[in-house]
């Protein structure tokens, strides 16, 4: 099957059936169907055929799952782009995918207007909100157009969708997915997930813009779930939407989890329709994993996942464990096992699969994995080999087949020939009672090359020394993994998917130096 496909049979079965509400307005399965076909007629109009780019800058709206499915059945590509990003950074998104649509929402106009000079390919700017001065309104030009599906040759290996990484090491890079590799995503996520449900009401925390938003928005629109919308992430706002709509399912990244547990009116708010909650984007604490199950219940599932190749693992419910025997306690710790139909492998330099205990980078081969990087051949080269994609994780496994992520590759701290895993060392300073959040980086070193450096912020009203820190690292770990230096800072740079942007903690530390890690 292709997404175009699956498309229509979601429509036909559940077409009177409530599939959004964004901002407190409802819409069927039908109205975006329909309004999804008049987009489709006027860009044909317009001279747009199969293969076009049309790049999206908007918050998490309905517009999302609408021009997906512009794209899933006019054979348009969809190029999403994140809205939190610097004009220039936008624009180099939008130029390096070669879109000749952009559409926008009413508060990205004066980011636009600042680089539309400076874009090579678009020739048609459209808004999505009336009244946006400059910006031909959307809504108003495909109002006398045909609402019936048109007819548009696809097949599996077409292109759909570009899915720019974040960037946390260089430029973005847009990872190319199909009708082909999008049917996978869903099949693969529906097969694990079991707490899936044609009844479930979902809220979409994260942005629609990342990998995490998009993937599960094609998980849910196809057992017709009822999918609320957030426009930006607040964790009261949060929690008042899962009470109002009786929010069965969320997806999140830990540092919303984090939010949620410290958020000064949690108990004002009737959070108990809640029966999953699927984490990733980010290594999770045992720690903080451990205080939402005691607070919301064993409903926590975690999917292990990467923008180039959707799910590669799953820590299913009942891997949970808080209690019991010490081998079934530790997979707390660990990212699950692989999902039915991918084949992860973590192998060692030499391409050899590790042993248990040994560290390795986890690599996939599977369906959902992209085509390549649009347009760059060198950088698509070193991600795939051989048809596995390799995703820059170092992790070990169990003799169960549990894998545990130790660190990304380039995150490595390498301190007098020893490696160091930031995330170990981070993990422990968040069980400290005064830390709400931590980054632990290299920084440069005379002596021995690097040294650790724990970037931390404080909980509201709560204090720690330097030295307290370092002793607390000391009394868990090796003295050689202890920091060296403890900086306090307001907050920690993230993207949306909740991944620590480790390049801009360090720009300071490494300034003037040539070496920058």
């Amino acid at each position: 099957m292709i997404y175009r496909d699956g498309i229509h049979e979601v429509v036909k079965k559940y077409s009177d059936k409530t599939a959004l509400i964004c901002q407190d307005r409802p819409f069927t399965f039908q109205d975006l169907n329909e309004t999804s076909n008049m987009i489709i007629a006027y860009l044909r109009r317009l001279e747009l055929r199969k293969g076009d780019k049309i790049a999206l800058l908007c918050r998490s709206c309905h517009h999302y799952r609408e021009m997906l499915w512009v794209a899933g059945k006019g054979g348009f590509v969809l190029v999403p782009v994140n809205g939190r990003l610097k004009p220039k950074e936008a624009l180099y998104i939008i130029n390096n995918s070669e879109a000749r649509v952009l559409m926008i929402s009413l508060e990205f106009a004066g980011t636009v207007k600042e680089i539309k000079a400076d874009v090579k390919r678009i020739e048609h700017f459209f808004s999505l909100d009336a009244g946006v001065e400059g910006f031909p309104h959307l809504g108003a030009l495909i109002k006398s157009y045909p609402t019936e599906d048109l007819c548009v040759e696809l097949k599996e290996d077409d292109l759909l969708w570009f899915q720019y990484t974040s960037g946390t090491t260089g430029l973005p890079k847009g990872a190319i997915h199909t009708q082909g590799t999008a049917c996978a995503i869903i099949d693969s996520i529906n097969l694990v997930k079991d707490a899936l449900r044609e009844g479930s009401r979902v809220l979409h925390v994260l942005p629609l813009y990342s990998f995490a938003g998009m993937a599960f928005d094609l998980v849910y629109q196809w057992i017709g779930a009822l999918t609320v919308i957030m426009p930006r992430f607040d964790v009261s706002e949060m929690m008042r939407l899962i009470e109002k709509y009786r929010i069965t399912d969320c997806h999140i990244v830990p540092v919303i989890l984090n939010f949620l547990l410290n958020a000064p009116d949690l108990g004002k708010y009737d959070l108990s329709s809640l029966k999953c909650i699927t984490y990733g984007g980010a290594p999770m604490s045992p720690d903080l994993l451990k205080r939402g199950i005691e607070k919301f219940g064993p409903i926590f599932m975690q999917d292990y996942g990467a923008s180039e190749a959707g799910a590669l693992t799953f820590l299913y419910m009942e891997d949970h464990v808080l209690e019991g025997p010490p081998e079934k306690v530790k997979r707390l710790a660990s990212c699950g096992r692989p999902i039915p139909g991918a084949d992860v492998k973590v192998l060692n330099d030499a391409g050899e699969e590790v042993k248990p205990g040994e560290i390795g980078e986890l690599t996939v081969k599977s369906p959902m994995v992209m085509k390549g990087y649009w347009k760059m051949p060198e950088e698509t080269n070193e991600a795939l080999k051989d048809g596995r994609f390799y995703t820059g994780d170092l992790c070990t496994v169990d003799e169960e087949g549990y894998i545990y992520i130790q660190d990304r590759k380039k995150d490595l701290v390498i301190s007098g020939g020893m490696n160091i895993y930031p995330y170990e060392i981070e993990r422990v300073i968040l069980e400290h009672p005064a830390i709400l959040d931590a980054a632990v980086i290299g920084i440069p070193d005379d002596i021995w090359g690097e040294a650790v450096c724990a970037v931390v912020v404080l909980k509201p009203g709560k204090l720690a020394t330097e030295e307290e820190i370092i002793d607390h690292v000391k009394s868990k770990l090796a003295s050689y993994k202890k920091p060296k230096k403890v900086d306090v800072i307001d907050a920690i740079p993230r993207t949306l998917s909740g991944k620590i942007l480790k390049k801009d903690l360090r720009k300071k530390y490494w300034e003037g130096r040539e070496r920058k890690v």
